[in-house]
């Protein structure tokens, strides 16, 4: 919350999201996740994203409130594998199978449990972006987006009244993540490099 003023009885929660090319920064109510200002930054070619990132969380239009909560919403290439043939020890040289282009280290792999799809999705997040959040908020979440629109995606998929097989697709800078469900079942997740400029623009 904001330490002057009459919103002391407001709570705050914020949201980063980091694209390929630039992050937003977005601070919401906790209430009812109504936005309160956001702001939108692309990298100049020049400045490391990590050094634009930290100049943006010291702003004083951040450091004026204390946060609820701070996720940090990562759009990486990624991919999914079932909970039952998931290993820790596999992730590394499993992404770096499927995305042998990235050259990303060790520990710049991630993952996260989508239990409401029993799987296990597997994305990248650079190690000195996550250090310069962590070092402003220590106790940041992180999640991955597409993780998050495959989420979104299952739940539309549940509402239609057929068990055909379908395929969704979000387009976002420099890749697009396909899904294909069938009888309201995920069979396959995959991000793929496309040249584009969109933003979070989901095909159904």
């Amino acid at each position: 919350m904001p330490v002057t003023g009459s919103n002391l009885l407001n709570t705050y929660r914020l949201s980063i999201r980091l694209f390929s090319d630039g992050f937003s920064l977005s601070v919401l109510y906790a209430a009812d996740n109504s936005l309160v200002q956001k702001e939108d930054v692309t990298a100049d070619g020049n400045t490391p994203l990590y050094q634009l990132l930290e100049k943006a969380l010291r702003r004083p239009r951040l450091t004026e409130y204390t946060f609820q909560s701070v996720e940090l919403l990562v759009l990486s290439p990624s991919t999914c594998v079932p909970l039952e043939y998931f290993r820790r020890e596999e992730v590394f040289p499993l992404y770096n199978l499927t995305f042998p282009s990235l050259k990303v280290g060790k520990n710049e792999v991630h993952y996260q449990i989508l239990p409401s799809l029993e799987v296990v999705e597997l994305f990248s997040l650079n190690q000195q972006v996550l250090q310069t959040v962590q070092d402003v908020y220590p106790d940041i979440e992180i999640v991955s987006l597409e993780g998050r629109a495959i989420e979104t995606i299952a739940n539309a998929d549940r509402k239609k009244k057929d068990r055909s097989i379908h395929f969704y697709a979000m387009v976002a800078p420099k890749n697009m993540l396909v899904c294909c469900f069938k009888e309201q079942n995920l069979h396959f997740a995959s991000t793929f490099s496309v040249d584009n400029d969109s933003r979070n623009n989901l095909c159904i």
